[in-house]
Order: structure tokens, then sequence, then C-alpha cells
């Protein structure tokens, strides 16, 4: 089996291009500039170009595609065009080319902020930033060409993923390591946090089952809360505590007066009303699905996982 990976200088999808690649899959690399995927083999190929696609797609068999755009720094016309458009060309080249499967890797924060009951993929989605909305248009532009033109599709959802090597979570680690870091609200709003690992080993499930038409959430084991997951941090970092509270009306006030201002001098403001909904909000992920459709088993705890990411980030001295 021939694997492309999009989105390999990524995070996520650069781990998985690595973990295919140790299961015994031949994996290409598709990277919009030519920049290296460690020691993988790369191929050119820019999703807003149809015509680099398929020289990419010679040969293979499964896509998993994790390309796409945050939204920082980019106008929301140039995520719509990453996250909807380029996925369109990419499934139609897909299709052209022969590929087998399909695997979309979209994100658990299609959902949008939830209340304290955790979401599943029957959940009605009320997605809030541009991010959310075009991943969520995604997915259905993906399921919906699945069905019309016959393209074996899967959706994949990861949660809040962290793990050795993840660059985005680390400035979590070091406000909480500095004392800086504080709480939107009262702190026990959930979020769902999944070690790399399990990640990877369920999309890897969901390569080898290659269920069509179906969307998956993949989580940690459970949910915790803001407190649970700062305090395991600074329980592994042995420092104190995060222990302020910040009112989240006021936070939202304040992120609204940062956002106008940094859209008059054109820079990105450290507080969004993004991150007020992200650290305010609960986000909570059902996975009963996956476990149930796909055998799927979290087994790394909160305290696990984040002391082996600690561990990396010092060893890399990041930390």
């Amino acid at each position: 089996m021939k694997i492309l990976v999009t989105g390999a200088t990524g995070y996520i999808g650069g781990q998985m291009a690595h973990y295919l690649s140790s299961q015994g899959f031949e994996v290409l690399c598709m990277t919009r500039n030519g920049k290296a995927v460690g020691a993988l083999p790369i191929a050119e190929g820019d999703l807003l170009k149809p015509d680099t696609l398929l020289n990419a797609l010679e040969g293979i068999d499964v896509v998993c595609h994790f390309a796409g755009a945050l939204g920082r720094g980019l106008t929301d016309e140039m995520v719509h065009a990453i996250n909807v458009t380029g996925l369109k060309n990419i499934l139609t080249a897909a299709k052209q080319k022969g590929v087998t499967y399909f695997l979309h890797i979209s994100s658990g924060a299609v959902t949008g902020p939830m209340g304290p009951t955790p979401a599943n993929e029957s959940t009605e989605c009320h997605p809030y930033t541009i991010y959310e909305r075009t991943k969520l248009e995604g997915e259905r532009l993906a399921l919906s060409f699945s069905k019309e033109l016959g393209l074996p599709v899967g959706v994949a959802r990861p949660t809040f993923t962290y793990g050795p090597g993840d660059p985005h979570k680390l400035l979590m680690f070091r406000y909480i390591k500095k004392g800086w870091f504080f709480y939107i609200g009262d702190g026990y709003s959930t979020n769902h946090p999944v070690y790399i690992d399990d990640l990877l080993k369920g999309l890897l499930l969901m390569i080898q089952e290659q269920p069509v038409q179906e969307v998956y959430i993949l989580g940690g084991p459970k949910a915790v809360s803001k407190r649970e997951w700062a305090e395991t941090i600074a329980k592994e970092l042995n420092v104190k505590p995060p222990w302020f509270c910040f009112p989240s009306s006021l936070a939202w006030a304040g992120a609204i007066v940062m956002e106008t201002i940094g859209k008059w001098i054109g820079i990105e403001v450290p507080l969004t009303r993004s991150r007020v909904l992200a650290m305010s909000r609960c986000w909570g992920m059902d996975i009963q699905k996956a476990r149930n459709d796909l055998g799927y088993d979290p087994v790394v705890r909160l305290s696990e996982g984040v002391a082996q990411t600690v561990a990396w980030y010092q060893k890399n001295g990041l930390l």
C-alpha cells in the first residue's frame, strides 16, 4: 500500500508520515515548496494548483489529507481557499488517479464551543471561527463528493492533540512554568486532550478498516477540566499550579478591543475571541463510536503523556 500524506510539514501530518513508514507502508509526502520531511520521499504539489496534484498522486493507493490553514496571519478568503477549494481539488485529482481510499483529517473543533455534555458525531455543529467553519464545510464536501462520485472517503476528527515535538502547545507549558498562566472563567470547563501516539493508532485503524462516508472522533481516554490539564503540567514541572481566574465577560470585551486594534495596525494580538472561547467553554468529546466500530482504545493517561511531552521539551532545550 502506497500512502500520500499531505500537510506532512505540520506536526500531526509529519508524525503520521513517520509512523506509517515505521509500520512498513510506502509513504510519500506532498509539500508545496519541496521542504524535507526527515528522510522520507517527497513530491511537490499545491492544493490550489490542480495540475500539480496529479503527479503527486501517481501510483497512490491511499491519501491521508492533513493539509489545512488555521487562519493565523491569513485572510478568511485564504483559509477558505485552502480548507475547502484545495480539498475539492485533491479529491477530484484522487478520483481521477484511481485512489482507493481518502482519509480526510478534520478537527473536533468543528462542533464549536459546547455545553457540559460531550459532543459526538451526531451533535449539531455551531462552528465559530473561520477555521472551524471551513473545516466543517470541508467535511461535508468530502462526504458529498464520496457519495456522488464514488471515491471512498472517511473523516477523522482529532481532538486537542499534544505530545513530544508539538510546537503549538509549547507556549502554554512555558507560561505555566513561569507562573504566567491563568484561567478564563473558573477553569472547570472541559477539554479533550489526546496524546499523539494514541491519535496515530486511531488514524491507522481508519486506514486499515477504510470506513466510507463515516466520521469518527479520535480523542484521549476522557475529557478533563482546564484545571486538571494545567495542574498536571505544573506538577510535572514542579511549579505552583495556576490559580488566578479572569472573568470571561471581561476577557471577551478585551478580546474585541485587541482584535480591533490589531486589525487597525496590522498585527496579531495575544487575546482573541476564539481563544476566549477555547479557554472558557467546554470541548469534551465522546469517542464511543470509534471504540465500537474501529476498536479504537486510547491508553495514554494525561499524567503519562504530559511527562513524556515535558521530557522532550527539556531534552531539546525548549523548556
